[in-house]
């Protein structure tokens, strides 16, 4: 029994666009025959955690719901410890309003805007009626605030990018939910009952991954995969402890038979 526990990003780390990276699931498999917990935190926004999983099985990766701790979990209880009843829900994927079903989501005045990703969604029009609605008095709630991501054909913008326009706008500043927040680093980790320095944090993403792990006091590995690129590394302020080509090096790092 290793007395370490392993948390994964997802998308750029264990698959990309609709194709598992390869070695991804040979790793996760023999980290299960060792005994070792994993679990899995995303800031995806693009679909629920119930699509993920249904997705991931579909590409040869059986996972359980409950490994996966997504950034829209974490904006459903910030908003139920703020006491919000009234919030606009801006995501792609219509299902996932079951997540927030406790709150109303059509008012004219939320007491909040809760950003996800759109894409090609994020229109003017969009935009400019979110910016009224905080000017209104609705908080930013951004369920992350990632520069960019990788969609299988190459980097492509994210809603870092929107809510950075929202909060120039409107002269204010958004809460941000998903990683690098220690609170879903913490969330995910919190039953196995190891210390930080315990537990590796294996992402794609300088910021949101390595330095979101590097805060809580986890040891930090970067892959080389997704949107991995050396200029940001190099211009970085943060150091991953480890830096491995993909997730299949990773039982080799940890002298895993």
């Amino acid at each position: 029994m290793h007395d370490i526990g392993i948390l994964f990003d997802l998308d750029g780390v264990i698959y990309q666009g609709d194709s598992l990276i390869s070695g991804a699931k040979e790793s996760i498999n023999l980290l299960r025959q060792n005994n070792i917990p994993c679990r899995f935190i995303t800031n995806t926004t693009r679909m629920t955690k119930k699509n993920l999983v249904t997705k991931l099985k579909s590409m040869g990766l059986s996972l359980e719901i409950n490994e996966v701790f997504a950034a829209p979990h974490a904006a459903v209880e910030y908003c139920k410890n703020m006491k919000y009843t009234t919030i606009d829900l801006v995501v792609p994927d219509n299902e996932m309003e079951e997540d927030f079903i406790d709150f109303d989501l059509h008012a004219e005045n939320p007491q909040a805007i809760v950003l996800g990703d759109m894409g090609n969604l994020f229109t003017f029009d969009l935009l400019n009626a979110l910016f009224k609605k905080i000017l209104n008095g609705a908080e930013i709630v951004a369920m992350h605030k990632n520069k960019y991501w990788h969609s299988g054909n190459g980097l492509t913008l994210d809603l870092g990018a929107f809510v950075t326009a929202l909060e120039f706008a409107t002269e204010k500043e958004a809460v941000v939910i998903g990683k690098p927040n220690p609170h879903l680093f913490q969330l995910a980790v919190k039953p196995w009952g190891l210390s930080f320095q315990s537990i590796y944090m294996v992402g794609d993403d300088i910021g949101g991954d390595i330095g979101g792990a590097n805060n809580v006091g986890m040891q930090s590995i970067l892959v080389k995969t997704g949107k991995y690129r050396e200029e940001s590394l190099k211009r970085s302020e943060i150091t991953p402890d480890f830096i491995i080509n993909s997730v299949a090096d990773l039982p080799e790092l940890l002298q895993l038979n």
